[in-house]
């Protein structure tokens, strides 16, 4: 199959695109800066020079593919805007290009997020049933775009992952590192419920939904099924490293007022906050859990790797990139 993957040098796309050629799939990769790509994959990938901004030209010929993947987005965004603007403007400007086309992809993959559903309520798992309530402004901008897929006239699948865990994520880098100190400060009170998913076990399930036969319009949570806590990632991510971590609650309060000084520390000095509005109210939600049932019922797919094999296969992953000490 001939794949069209947007966000091929962030993190797992770079996991995707080695998966698809590994598999003997053909890769035509979006590169806004071709100095990121890989000199491994650089070679074995049909480049699309450019960034999300190519889909609003009104004349783009894209080449044709089989199955479209949308994984660029915006993570930590600089404000409400960018999150809209990246994360759900620039998803209808992907679809519309894609209508324009004299060819249509056979699926059309969105990388949402568990964000889109909002915090779990009680200890039931999020379904794709559910009635969705995003609390943060990516949450928001992820859940907007979904709702446009069902008026797309190719199959689409909105696919929505918890935390992804693996080498080359910046995000969770941060965390490894934290991890590797003898303390680790987290919000107070009840551990936080969190479901993840490896990166080696999403990857396996985005090639597995692009080859879903069928023109409907689809929607899978893509989770492990062990739900663990923030403590025991935090603890995991120490022992990957050979460490022990002591956990320090944080009232909430502390949190919201760092919170407000790093927006505005941010806004003034024009950097990137990395504790806004969405990572304090990700931070400080009960929980955040869904299941699988419904992409391994139509699909046969199951989450392979546990926390403890996630965490070390990461470890090693950052190790020999250079970003954690051995």
């Amino acid at each position: 199959m001939r794949f069209l993957v947007t966000g091929c040098t962030g993190f797992i796309g770079l996991h995707l695109t080695r998966q698809l050629l590994d598999e003997g799939h053909e890769v035509v990769g979006l590169v806004r800066t071709p100095g990121k790509l890989p000199a491994d994959l650089a070679a074995r990938i049909e480049v699309l020079r450019g960034d999300l901004s190519l889909f609003r030209d009104p004349d783009v010929v894209l080449p044709q593919v089989d199955v479209v993947v949308h994984l660029a987005a915006v993570i930590a965004g600089k404000d409400e805007a960018e999150y809209h603007a990246l994360n759900h403007a620039a998803v209808l400007d992907v679809l519309g290009a894609l209508r324009r086309q004299p060819w249509r992809p056979a699926r059309f993959l969105f990388a949402s997020s568990l964000a889109a559903a909002g915090p779990t309520v009680g200890d039931a798992p999020h379904r794709e049933s559910d009635t969705t309530a995003p609390i943060d402004p990516y949450g928001l901008a992820k859940r907007e775009a979904e709702r446009a897929m069902s008026e797309q006239p190719f199959p689409t699948t909105c696919f929505r992952p918890p935390i992804v865990l693996g080498p080359g994520d910046p995000a969770t880098l941060t965390l490894y590192r934290m991890a590797r100190r003898w303390f680790a400060p987290l919000p107070a009170g009840p551990p936080q419920r969190l479901s993840f998913v490896d990166v080696r076990d999403l990857v396996r399930a985005i090639i597995t939904m692009a080859q879903e036969p069928g023109a409907e319009h689809r929607v899978y949570y893509a989770t492990s099924e062990q739900v663990i806590t923030n403590r025991e990632l935090v603890r995991s991510m120490a022992q990957a490293q050979g460490r022990r971590v002591h956990i320090v609650p944080v009232p909430r309060f502390v949190l919201f007022v760092a919170m407000l000084v790093a927006t505005a520390f941010a806004r003034a000095l024009r950097l990137r906050n990395q504790l806004d509005r969405k990572q304090y109210e990700q931070m400080t939600a009960p929980a955040f859990v869904c299941t699988s049932e419904a992409l391994s019922a139509a699909t046969g797919w199951v989450a392979e790797h546990d926390l403890d094999a996630s965490t070390a296969h990461s470890v090693a992953g950052y190790r020999a990139l250079g970003q954690l000490p051995a």
